[in-house]
């Protein structure tokens, strides 16, 4: 069957904040970007590559 992914939201980086965790390059202001529950973001493609493989946030694996 097909494997729920985590939701997110979708969302426009507002200013600079620090690099995604997964690419790590920098998430620029006007970057599309996802806000897991856990309130950590990532480039949305990133993510959206990282859930097909991972069902979890890549920093709190747990959830």
């Amino acid at each position: 069957g097909e494997r729920t992914k985590p939701r997110y939201r979708c969302d426009v980086l507002s200013k600079d904040t620090g690099e995604c965790a997964i690419c790590l390059e920098e998430l620029q202001q006007g970057d599309t970007i996802a806000r897991l529950p856990c309130l950590c973001i990532y480039h949305k493609g990133c993510i959206d590559s990282w859930f097909e493989v991972n069902r979890s946030c890549p920093e709190h694996p747990s959830d």
